[in-house]
């Protein structure tokens, strides 16, 4: 049988140079991290002592976006801004990306949306998902274990009860609004997970790097952007094992 080849596509270039700007601006940059960010310690190298000890001293920052990666941050944040802007037309909006803030540990992250629903303030955050992971969201009415980690903080700083997760089906523009509320399990690792940040945030003021819990080639090394400081920061001379995960069977 005889298979005919494939023509190049002649505008390939084209498509190739549209898809480089996408990571244009990024890159590895010097970074140097003053506090805990919520939407990192919910995800890999996040639960790494090691990880957030070298980023408060400061180093270059790795980026390891590709330009659909790059294309779907971007599609990320005009879509939060979109939803935002249909909350507020709405009428029920109260505030919109806030500060929110801690001092021990030192947190610092921004809010999406404050709402006025029923008469009571509700925290708002807002998520995208493709249809299959969208649906699977629906089905279940559970929210992606990191998604929850960082509403949960915020929702500790905030001293606030309940808070809902606000996704939105990439595909048709679809809302699903799960709600979180807290209870003995999530108050429980919460302040576990603060007393870690503690615990990390003194070993960096007393100079003490942690040691690795990883391998090099594991897949939180692998995906850290401060994979290659790490690898030459030396041993380190205190054990901080990594941060508990939050089990959401219970």
């Amino acid at each position: 049988m005889h298979v005919e080849e494939s023509k190049p596509d002649p505008l390939q270039g084209l498509v190739d140079a549209i898809n480089s700007g996408y990571i244009a601006k990024r890159g590895t940059k010097f970074q140097k991290k003053k506090t805990f960010a919520p939407s990192t310690i919910a995800y890999g190298h996040g639960e790494c002592a090691r990880y957030w000890y070298l980023a408060f001293e400061g180093g270059d920052f790795e980026d390891y976006a590709d330009p659909f990666a790059g294309a779907n941050m971007t599609n990320g944040t005009k879509s939060h801004e979109r939803i935002q802007q249909a909350i507020e037309d709405s009428g029920i909006m109260v505030d919109s990306e806030f500060k929110i803030t801690y001092n021990d540990p030192p947190i610092f992250g921004f809010g999406d949306v404050l709402v006025n629903y029923e008469g009571e303030e509700l925290l708002v955050e807002i998520k995208t998902a493709m249809a299959e992971g969208f649906e699977y969201r629906k089905k279940t009415r559970k929210a992606k274990a990191g998604h929850l980690i960082q509403v949960l903080i915020y929702m500790k700083i905030l001293k606030k009860s309940r808070a809902v997760i606000l996704y939105e089906n990439k595909n048709n523009h679809e809302l699903l609004a799960i709600p979180v509320v807290v209870n003995d399990h999530y108050i429980n690792w919460m302040d576990k997970t603060f007393d870690w940040m503690r615990t990390v945030r003194k070993a960096w003021e007393d100079k003490q790097l942690p040691t690795k819990n990883y391998r090099s080639n594991s897949k939180i090394c692998k995906t850290c952007p401060l994979s290659t400081v790490c690898s030459s920061a030396g041993q380190g001379e205190i054990k901080i094992n990594s941060l508990e995960p939050l089990d959401e069977k219970l």
